[in-house]
């Protein structure tokens, strides 16, 4: 964010379960006694939400080794907290980094979104601030904030006197002064600063202010290149984003790199999206940009929740997303922000499960309404999570973690161990389909008995930057495939389809019960003949067939 208040930092760390807020947990209407199976608390998903540091926002962790990780973040706006931990369960603060005290010249303040990283055989603190000499006033009239880098020798991470980044040259480099430097705004160096590590070089990843925020890279190897990511002053972004795309995070998976990034102002519609791509080069908004999370709001529409500014590191093959939660209290208003750590789970096609977010369909029983209950692994309900008021006739909703039926009650994915789907055609709330959760899948589909499958939403990887797709289908009764059934003028760059039962390219009507087979081909400059497809196989039932294009 470009304008951001000031925090207190807390020195006392707990990590603690985060449980959802009180609400209702009343049976949905005439519902059947809760299972005795649920009754009794489950063992943990291993994905429930965990706080960290109350009062810290912006998380970065630094690994050293699978036993020995630092964690910083926005503190006080004065000084940088760093604790350190073994096992990213329990952390012991270290010390505070107050730049002000270790340099003879200057004061800081605005102290923002550190990065943590071992660069050229040194410890380096790369973090924004503004910069005033001793005693005069901080924040400055004439400044915005910038990017400062400090150095340790070793890992008591003492760090010494900060440094501009490539100052006196023509680099993209740090700036004190409002604007930009002669060479263009992208060179500008402002906030939120990620290095990262690669074979290819020690790359800086940073944001710029132009028509909002925005975020380039260089690699230090080559730095006069800048890579152009993302941003408004690049390409046409979403209306939710707020002109803001910035908090750049990298990682590397399964030879895929992901570049992880927040959107929307702190206060208002933020949230995180990524990138996935086969070199650091291609991680930019030519790719398909990929939600992670979004903003929770209650009944009322009001905001309740919000996520961003994440770390993702690795121990021992799991990935851990650390991300700041924002805290509005009462309902829309904001009041804080506390760092929270939660598991990352992968698919098949290496994009991640969401944050927030559960794609709950069931099958279509005619003349039917629907209710949602949820069962909580400490073997209590929520009914109804969403009632008939909500769902009505429809077969499919996402649940984005807020219970807008029982007082906006929130609960965490991790924390859900079945969900139930009620079902009545006269008011009477008795029948119901209860079908496991594992605390992270982003799809879960709910087999009512006697029911028909409306509808299919399939979803595929990214094959390559620029690639067009198209949707072929098998038939059961002949064997024959339809290709395509739905053509690249119809799905053209999309990554994700709804099928409803009608080949629209040829104009045949194929039912999803007559469906034994997916495949999407895949194709770059309409070189179809040398496209490459990927196939499932169907059971007529399933309403979310994922794909993988090999």
């Amino acid at each position: 964010m470009r304008s951001r208040p000031s925090w207190k930092s807390l020195s006392l760390v707990s990590v603690l379960p985060l449980l959802g807020c009180a609400g209702a947990e009343d049976m949905s209407p005439g519902a059947e006694p809760v299972p005795a199976s649920v009754q009794a608390p489950l063992a943990a998903s291993g994905y429930e939400r965990a706080l960290v540091v109350s009062g810290m926002a912006d998380p970065e962790v630094y690994k050293e080794n699978d036993d020995l990780f630092f964690l910083t973040g926005t503190g006080n706006s004065r000084m940088l907290p760093i604790y350190e931990t073994n096992d990213l369960t329990t952390f012991r603060f270290k010390l505070d980094y107050n730049p002000s005290t270790v340099d003879p010249t200057y004061d800081y303040c605005l102290l923002w979104a550190p990065d943590l990283n071992k660069l050229n055989g040194v410890y380096a603190l790369t973090f924004s601030a503004q910069r005033v000499p001793n005693g005069a006033a901080c924040p400055a009239s004439g400044q915005e904030v910038t990017t400062f880098r400090a150095t340790a020798p070793d890992l008591n991470l003492r760090f010494g006197v900060p440094q501009l980044i490539n100052p006196n040259t023509t680099l993209p480099r740090s700036l004190i002064t409002t604007g930009c430097v002669k060479e263009g705004c992208n060179r500008t160096i402002r906030i939120d600063a990620a290095t990262y590590n690669d074979p290819s070089g020690s790359w800086l990843y940073y944001v710029w202010f132009d028509r909002g925020n925005n975020i380039s890279a260089i690699n230090t190897a080559a730095p006069a290149t800048v890579y152009n990511v993302a941003g408004p002053a690049l390409q046409s972004i979403p209306a939710h984003e707020e002109t803001i795309n910035e908090a750049p995070e990298i990682f590397q998976r399964n030879g895929i790199y992901y570049l992880l990034f927040s959107h929307g102002w702190f206060n208002s519609q933020y949230a995180m999206s990524y990138i996935m791509a086969d070199s650091l080069p291609q991680l930019t908004r030519a790719r398909a940009v990929r939600r992670l999370s979004q903003p929770m709001r209650n009944a009322a529409g009001q905001l309740v929740q919000t996520h961003g500014h994440n770390a993702i590191v690795e121990r021992r093959g799991e990935y851990f997303n650390f991300f700041h939660q924002g805290v509005f209290q009462p309902a829309g208003t904001f009041t804080s922000r506390n760092t929270y750590k939660q598991r990352v789970a992968f698919k098949p096609d290496g994009t991640m499960h969401s944050l927030n977010q559960i794609n709950i369909r069931w099958n279509q029983k005619a003349g039917y309404s629907y209710s949602l209950d949820l069962v909580l692994r400490d073997g209590s309900v929520v009914g109804p999570c969403l009632d008939v008021n909500r769902l009505g006739t429809s077969n499919k909703v996402t649940f984005d973690g807020v219970c807008a039926s029982a007082s906006s009650r929130l609960v965490n994915k991790g924390d859900i161990a079945a969900l139930r789907i009620y079902y009545s055609n006269n008011n009477t709330w008795g029948p119901s389909v209860e079908t496991a959760y594992d605390g992270f899948s982003d799809d879960v589909f709910v087999a009512l008995p006697g029911g028909v499958t409306p509808f299919v939403d399939l979803t595929w990887n990214e094959k390559q930057t620029g690639a067009q797709y198209s949707i072929d289908v098998q038939r059961k009764d002949t064997g024959a495939w339809i290709g395509p059934c739905i053509g690249v003028g119809s799905v053209d760059r999309a990554l994700a389809w709804t099928y409803g039962g009608r080949c629209t390219t040829p104009g045949i009507d194929v039912a999803p019960s007559n469906i034994s087979s997916f495949r999407i081909c895949s194709a770059v400059n309409g070189d179809w003949s040398r496209a490459t497809c990927g196939g499932a196989a169907y059971n007529g039932q399933a309403m979310h067939v994922p794909v993988v294009i090999p």
